[in-house]
């Protein structure tokens, strides 16, 4: 039999909810960032996996998803990578023994990444507080409507430059 399972990241989950006020998906920094994280995750799947063959330790596979829920669908096609143990330690399948180490070890710092990135991202998506009484772009001149747009792709190349 296969592995397939989900982890779902529920703390971002409302964290992006408290932040945002609802659901959305991730903008393309925040999911780069889940991306990376979905790499540390199936790098240690398969550090700590045994070679045999090598087969079942290439079957990994670790996809970040945004729906139905924020987190990741880890599966292993490889027939038999459900009953994989380490030699002389019992028939406890070796891959919830590596969830644990991934569920208190690899995803903390992915969470906490995660959470930082979106409150940056709500942070300088806000429009910025001025002095002046803030005018519809429709009311301004093309010339200022123009400077207002370029602040604001600054601001965000400087979020994905930090990166």
């Amino acid at each position: 039999m296969s592995v397939d399972l989900d982890i779902q990241l529920r703390s971002v989950e409302r964290h992006l909810k408290r932040k945002h006020g609802e659901r959305r998906v991730l903008t393309a920094g925040e999911y780069m960032v889940l991306l990376s994280g979905g790499q540390d995750v199936l790098i240690q799947l398969r550090a700590g996996w045994p070679i045999v063959t090598g087969r079942s330790r290439a079957g990994w596979d670790v996809q970040a998803i945004q729906r139905p829920f924020i987190g990741y669908r880890v599966s292993n096609g490889v027939d038999y990578s459900q009953y994989v143990h380490r030699s002389g330690e019992g028939p406890d399948p070796l891959w919830e023994r590596q969830m644990l180490i991934i569920r208190d070890t690899i995803l903390p710092p992915i969470v906490e990444r995660l959470n930082r990135t979106i409150t940056e991202t709500e942070r300088y998506s806000q429009p910025a507080q001025e002095q002046q009484p803030q005018r519809s772009l429709f009311l301004a001149k093309p010339q200022q409507q123009t400077v207002d747009l370029f602040s604001q792709v600054r601001r965000l190349r400087r979020l994905v430059r930090r990166r």
